[in-house]
């Protein structure tokens, strides 16, 4: 077929009128590159699709009747559906449900039923007509289910674990704990009633209709329901002691539920909630479309939050003390599910190979609040980030929109999250604000309470702003890859023309897009701007000028996501790097001079990393520093120590972990480790580099840190990541203690790294070594998944001193409930055959690495003296 389709491209094309043949031969390419890159991906995984609705399921009221202690439910699923075609046997998502009894409404005559592995199947008796509105009523309980529903509560081994149960139904998990079809194409309102002992709370979807003690006061009834259609995944329920904070945006409840000991740091944590609800509703057109709003902070969550309709789960991490504001904030977070409550609640994806429509809006609803609250600066350096990650392995090889996954977990990667967001703002950028937020606006309006693929957003964008996107949509979502641009400027004083190629290196087809370059030279009033629209691999074209330009500016706005890389004169970059009015810009003119051991260049990032304006460029200078190497950079960086800007001194403190066994850093870094610092992250920066530097890091200094609180437990993390790197035996039982289940979950996963990190640095007997890894191990058994995960990449990380736990984490790639722990254990296997570097081989490595670094000082020494005179 592909063999047919190329020779139509070459030859059928010439036989037609020259106006049409170009958009013949566009369509051609298209057709190929979907073709060839369906039957890439097809070897690899199944085709997945939307699933089956032989009915549509329109109600769904739960029962239940909740023991935190037993780890169970148990009550009734009360189904109301309508028949999309005859039928007689119902198929309901269910994993782990102990049906007893299902009855059909009104007469409550027993139906019969069975289950398999995934499904519940209901005979109605007999085939009933298409249209038909059937009522099922499901007894059932569920006992201490294996996803979707989490018990926690104190142990011998946890005591301080409060009671709480709580949901996580994405991607495909609420049919662990009640009947439903769990897709995202299906919606339908639901209710549930749930009685829980007194004295705790209870949240769900929709209004809170009733809540009611029983007659002996020893439990509490709470009937919620929401009103609404949405889709199953969405579904969520939460049991738990909480301090509730109230407030109104309206006439909507906003709501925050957190735990009883937090309460001081809620309005810190969420006071800009409301805020952000009038933002978005005026710039999306749409006001916030449910009934209330609520955020709840639970124990132990597996993600940092979840857009549950109305009710956000969110992970601890979100809560902010007032130190831990000073360089870091819960506004990200709150933004990206606030902003998934119109971009994935009130709009859903229609399967998940259109995820991005969820997550990347609600990604750029991040960038979108950052330019709102903090600036132009910030949000582009947020872009800046996210473009890095956009442009990683996993969007270079699979596109956004990929119908051939493993399972839906595995769709929620850079490519749904980063990518997607710059998918968006390149439509921005292209449209420009007016067109796109008002285009957005019709596409809400157009599938409220509806699901949507990425067509019907481009067909609505098409059609509001009468531009064909069609190649703009297969560039960016329907092909894998970004441009990879080489961008050449050279100027030729007799002719007086500036030469500027354009060269596209990145394999397959040219990617289309606008590319605005804009320069300016003493000669002329202002700058002189061009657009030019790419649809070819290479471009050369001249530009007038009077005199020699001082400042290049390619892609100045940031309107294309591609990898660019400039040719351009020393004093080209220098301009850009001092002068450039961007904060990407003068990144890039940063990045490019960090790859230079010059003296001079090496003074221009120790300038920026002091002047420039914005702390993110200095943040870079930092990391430009750490790279280019030398006392130069070592002494700016040492300096930065004592910037204000606390990421500053926090990335400084990183980068001089990049100069190992330098006295002077040693030092430096020593003392600060013992003055401290208002920052709980720079603190826990100068543990990491503390430990880093050295070959045989002191222990004590490290260890005094551990009886340090801090914010998301990084001051004791960082200084259980820095004993990994001791030579002291004692050194790892500690480390061992440190991952029991009575530490902080933070510091566990910490710990277990740490211990990876040891076994890489130090021979340890087989009698240790074994026991260690039981210890390991045996956390597979009974943690989270997230624990799980982390456990396991350790285990991986340890290379053939944890062999002993192939057995388990065979078990586990095969067995784990989880996708994504399946997935982490089958990389680890392979692991286990690694060696890991022996004591007399890091030594002798070691000593090596200080002959050469001897000899690069004194090379660097002669040619600075070289260049000096």
């Amino acid at each position: 077929m592909l063999l047919i389709l190329r020779f139509l491209k070459f030859r059928f094309t010439a036989q037609v009128p020259p106006m049409q043949q170009k958009c013949l031969r566009l369509w051609l390419t298209i057709v190929i590159s979907v073709i060839s890159t369906a039957q890439l991906l097809a070897a690899d995984e199944p085709l997945r699709t939307a699933g089956d609705r032989p009915f549509d399921i329109q109600h769904i009221r739960l029962d239940l009747d909740i023991s935190l202690k037993k780890k169970q439910i148990a009550g009734a699923a009360t189904i109301d559906l309508q028949l999309l075609r005859p039928l007689q046997v119902l198929k309901l998502d269910a994993v782990g449900l102990e049906v007893s009894q299902v009855l059909l409404a009104p007469d409550q005559s027993e139906l019969e039923f069975s289950t398999t592995d995934d499904q519940l199947r209901i005979d109605l008796g007999a085939t009933r007509p298409r249209g038909e509105k059937v009522r099922v009523v499901i007894r059932y309980q569920v006992r201490d289910p294996k996803a979707g529903m989490y018990f926690f509560g104190p142990t011998e081994g946890e005591p301080n674990v409060p009671w709480m149960m709580w949901t996580q139904g994405e991607p495909v998990a609420n049919h662990h704990w009640f009947p439903c079809l769990d897709h995202p194409n299906e919606r339908q309102t639901t209710e549930i009633v749930a009685t829980v002992d007194a004295g705790y709370e209870v949240l769900s979807n929709g209004d809170l209709l009733s809540r009611k003690k029983s007659s002996d006061g020893k439990r509490e009834r709470f009937h919620y329901k929401q009103s609404q259609p949405h889709v199953a995944y969405l579904v969520t329920l939460v049991v738990g002691e909480f301090e509730i904070g109230r407030e109104t945006w309206g006439d909507v409840p906003v709501l925050y539920y957190v735990p009883p000991e937090q309460a001081g740091d809620m309005q810190r944590t969420f006071g800009r909630t409301k805020n952000m609800l009038t933002f978005f509703s005026e710039r999306f057109g749409i006001n916030y479309p449910w009934t209330k709003y609520a955020q709840i902070v639970v124990e132990q969550f597996i993600a940092g939050g979840m857009e549950n309709t109305g009710a956000t789960t969110l992970y601890s991490k979100v809560m902010h003390d007032e130190r831990a504001m000073l360089d870091s904030s819960p506004d990200r977070l709150i933004a990206h599910e606030l902003g998934h409550q119109w971009w994935g609640d009130l709009v859903t994806c229609k399967d998940w190979s259109h995820l991005w429509l969820n997550e990347g809006f609600a990604t750029f609803c991040e960038l979108m609040w950052a330019e709102h609250d903090l600036g132009v600066d910030e949000h582009d350096y947020m872009l800046y980030g996210k473009g890095k990650s956009a442009r990683s392995d996993g969007p270079k090889t699979r596109p956004i929109v990929d119908y051939h996954y493993s399972d839906p977990g595995s769709m929620f990667d850079a490519r749904a999250y980063p990518k997607g967001g710059w998918v968006l703002h390149m439509l921005r950028r292209q449209l420009g604000d007016d067109l796109f937020y008002t285009g957005l606006q019709k596409y809400g309006e157009k599938f409220r309470m509806k699901t949507a693929e990425t067509s019907d957003l481009r067909k609505v964008l098409e059609e509001h702003t009468g531009r064909n996107l069609e190649r703009f949509f297969y560039d960016w979502t329907a092909r894998p890859g970004h441009p990879e641009l080489e961008v050449a400027t050279e100027y030729d004083p007799e002719d007086k023309l500036a030469k500027i190629s354009v060269k596209q290196t990145q394999k397959g087809d040219a990617f289309h897009f606008p590319l605005a370059i804009e320069i300016r030279c003493k000669e002329t009033s202002g700058p002189i701007t061009v657009d030019k629209e790419i649809t070819e691999k290479e471009l050369t074209f001249y530009l007038p000028l009077p005199a020699a330009p001082e400042l290049v500016r390619i892609d100045p706005q940031a309107a294309v996501l591609a990898e660019l890389k400039e040719k351009k004169s020393r004093d080209l970059w220098k301009t850009q790097l001092l002068e450039a009015p961007t904060v990407i810009e003068r990144i890039r003119a940063v990045e490019h001079f960090a790859e230079s051991k010059k003296s001079n260049d090496r003074e221009l990032l120790k300038q920026v990393l002091e002047q420039d304006p914005f702390y993110g460029v200095r943040i870079e200078a930092s990391k430009a520093l750490a790279k280019s190497g030398g006392d130069v950079s070592r002494d700016a960086l040492i300096a930065g120590l004592s910037q204000e800007h606390p990421k500053v001194r926090r990335a400084c403190a990183d980068a001089l972990s990049k100069f190992p066994r330098d006295e002077k850093v040693i030092a430096v870094l020593n003392q600060r480790l013992q003055n401290g610092d208002a920052s709980y992250y720079v603190e826990a920066a100068f543990a990491t580099a503390f430990a880093k530097v050295q070959d045989e890091p002191p222990v004590e200094p490290l260890q005094r840190l551990l009886a340090q609180d801090s914010h998301g437990e990084v001051i004791r993390s960082a200084a259980l990541r820095g004993l990994g790197y001791s030579t002291d035996p004692a050194t790892l039982d500690l480390l061992v203690e440190w991952t029991g289940r009575s530490k902080p979950r933070s510091c566990r996963l910490a710990a277990a790294e740490a211990i990876a990190t040891y076994f890489s640095r130090n021979e340890v007997s087989k009698p240790v070594r074994e026991k260690t890894v039981e210890t390991l191990a045996g956390y597979l058994k009974v943690d989270n998944r997230h624990v799980r995960r982390k456990i396991i990449e350790s285990l991986g990380n340890m290379g053939k001193n944890a062999a002993t736990a192939r057995s388990i984490l065979a078990s586990v790639a095969d067995q784990d409930p989880d996708d994504r722990v399946r997935a982490a254990a089958k990389t680890a296997l392979p692991k286990l055959d690694a060696e890991t570097p022996a004591t007399a081989e890091v030594g002798k490595l070691r000593t090596e690495l200080d002959k050469l670094q001897k000899t690069n000082k004194e090379l660097e020494d002669r040619l600075q003296k070289l260049e000096s005179k």
